[in-house]
């Protein structure tokens, strides 16, 4: 992406009639924004950054986590930071890693922090077992982790683990980050309003005993991503590719003033890896400009289910199955959870091992073709049967169908989507 920096321009008139009054620095026109991303590469000795294409001068940066402050010399390629710029001078630099702990196993390229095995290549020979590190990675469309950094550190007082809250349990106040049960009984619950399974959050506390005694569990918000670059991995995309999310957390949307380098709004698909200027506009996320990269990520599985809804306690059913509805769920069409039940609806969404993580539900025309995307198993999709036997040939397969639909509900010339 280009960063445009305002460079003020000095006049300097001759004669008596001369008109000297502007004295703007270029410092005080310079654009300031924050930039959100992994560390493409770094100079410890000219002490400037490159993230997002971006380079940036970090001769008088604060590098800091938490309330701790670190030298530059932390901060390796592939390290996960957030920085405050003006123009490309570098304040601030916030190390933002996805988990933070002691190192209990390293086996080969595998390193066991918290419970959490990762496995990085290019792990520093110097890091052994008991040693604190910071490990940044990007979560791919099908939730696996691809470590980008591991950096050591002094020991903290803490850990830190970040995921998508799934078994909770509001009785016994616990839910699972992965394999890491996280206990949320005496935590300080930031920015979350109803806490339920498919939130993505951050989780600080001790880890004992293989669980997280949790101090804070913190989910974002559109503003934390106001005047902010952020790099990513497309997770899921509507089916007008007006609304994309990235990092398997951040719902972002398009209009018609987004601009697009790189390639266009057709590109907008689960897998690819972008970067992406964000402005908060009446309380949602708006791209103004989207960067594709060269590289793409592991796509994950989506779904589409069409069909009447019924509902009941933050759940949307269709044929008996249940779509739990997350934080990050949009409604169209002026459609409501209180103007769901009865309706003939689709549903988008992400399956993310088994657990059906709901993205969009918008109106759909109740008539005699139907497109679905899901399993086929027992000559069924999405609780529907086909009387002519054409589901069967897919048995076994995720696949994308179009079918016929009577008044009964039962599918006949079912054939994959050509689209």
């Amino acid at each position: 992406m280009t960063l445009v920096t305002l460079i003020s321009v000095a006049l300097v008139g001759c004669g008596g009639d001369s008109d000297s009054s502007s004295d703007t620095s270029a410092d005080s026109q310079a654009t300031s924004k924050t930039l959100n991303g992994y560390v493409d590469d770094i100079s410890y000795s000219d002490k400037s950054i490159s993230v997002n294409d971006l380079i940036m001068n970090a001769d008088n940066a604060n590098v800091k986590y938490q309330s701790q402050t670190y030298p530059l010399e932390t901060i390796t390629k592939g390290t996960h930071i957030s920085a405050d710029l003006i123009g490309n001078i570098v304040n601030e630099i916030k190390l933002d890693p996805e988990y933070t702990g002691q190192v209990s196993a390293i086996i080969n390229d595998n390193i066991t922090v918290n419970n959490m095995v990762f496995t990085y290549a290019d792990l520093n020979s110097d890091i052994t077992v008991g040693d604190w590190v910071l490990i940044s990675a990007q979560v791919h469309a099908d939730s696996s982790w691809k470590v980008t950094s591991i950096n050591e550190i002094s020991a903290l007082s803490f850990s830190e683990i970040e995921g998508s809250i799934s078994q909770l349990d509001v009785n016994a106040f616990t839910f699972m980050i992965g394999n890491v049960l996280v206990d949320y009984s005496n935590a300080i619950l930031d920015d979350i309003q109803v806490i339920q399974n498919g939130l993505w959050v951050e989780v600080d506390g001790q880890y004992q005993n293989g669980q997280i005694i949790a101090s804070k569990v913190d989910a974002e918000s559109a503003s934390d991503f106001d005047d902010t670059d952020v790099e990513g991995i497309i997770s899921w995309v509507n089916s007008t590719q007006t609304v994309f999310e990235i990092n398997q957390r951040t719902t972002i949307m398009v209009d018609e003033s987004t601009r697009y380098e790189d390639g266009n709004q057709s590109m907008l698909m689960v897998g690819f890896k972008v970067n992406v200027d964000l402005k908060v506009v009446n309380g949602k996320l708006i791209a103004i400009e989207v960067d594709f990269d060269d590289d793409t990520g592991i796509q994950g599985r989506e779904f589409n289910v069409e069909g009447e809804a019924s509902y009941s306690n933050s759940v949307v059913s269709i044929n008996g199955i249940d779509f739990p509805i997350g934080p990050n769920t949009v409604f169209d069409d002026g459609l409501t959870i209180n103007t769901l039940a009865g309706q003939w609806v689709e549903l988008d969404g992400r399956d993310v091992n088994g657990q059906f993580v709901l993205k969009e539900i918008e109106r759909e025309d109740k008539d005699n073709e139907i497109s679905l995307e899901g399993k086929v198993s027992g000559n069924k999709i999405w609780g529907y049967s086909s009387s002519d036997g054409s589901l069967g040939i897919f048995n076994g397969q995720w696949v994308e169908i179009e079918c016929q639909r009577d008044a009964s509900n039962n599918l006949s010339f079912c054939r994959l989507d050509p689209d």
